[in-house]
This record gives C-alpha cells, sequence and structure tokens, in this order.
C-alpha cells in the first residue's frame, strides 16, 4: 500500500471516529428533549380526553345556552387575562 493510501485509509478511520462520536452526542441530546417532552405529551393526551369527554361537551354547551353567547365571550376573555397574569406571576416566581 502506498504511502497515500495509508494516509487517506488513516483519515478516513479518523473522520468515522468522529462521526460516531458526534452521533452518540446528538443522540444523547435527543434523549433529554424526549424525556422533558414525555411530560407534555401526557399533559396534552389527558387535555385532551378530558375536553373531548361527552359529558364536557355537553356541559359547555349547557352552559353556553344558559350563559348567553356574549356573556360567554367576555367570560373567557376574562378567563384568558387571568391564566396569562397567572403564568407570568409563576414565571416571575420560578426566577426569583
Amino acid at each position: 500500500m502506498s504511502d497515500r493510501a495509508r494516509e487517506l485509509a488513516d483519515r478516513r478511520a479518523t473522520l468515522q471516529l468522529r462521526c460516531a462520536a458526534q452521533r452518540r452526542a446528538v443522540a444523547r441530546g435527543v434523549q433529554g428533549i424526549e424525556a422533558r417532552l414525555h411530560s407534555v405529551d401526557r399533559a396534552a393526551a389527558i387535555a385532551r380526553d378530558v375536553l373531548l369527554h361527552p359529558m364536557v361537551i355537553v356541559a359547555s354547551v349547557v352552559v353556553l345556552l344558559a350563559v348567553g353567547r356574549t356573556r360567554m365571550f367576555h367570560l373567557l376573555g376574562r378567563g384568558l387575562v387571568l391564566a396569562t397574569a397567572a403564568r407570568r406571576l409563576l414565571r416571575l416566581a420560578r426566577n426569583i
């Protein structure tokens, strides 16, 4: 084997080792992200199950009919404002 061929083979082996190390690092990063998103997926599944439950849908329709459309939008707006404010307060409390 010529010196050039040996040099190229060594370089190829070095690059393959570097690629393997980078693949392992990326896999570790992905595992960390998957672990964090697992709880989000679980919460989304619970919320979906609760919101799609027939009793929740029926109760929502009854409340909408009882309260009236305009009043319901007003209450939803207030609820969103309160939820946003609570989220910001929790974020501030965590940062302190």
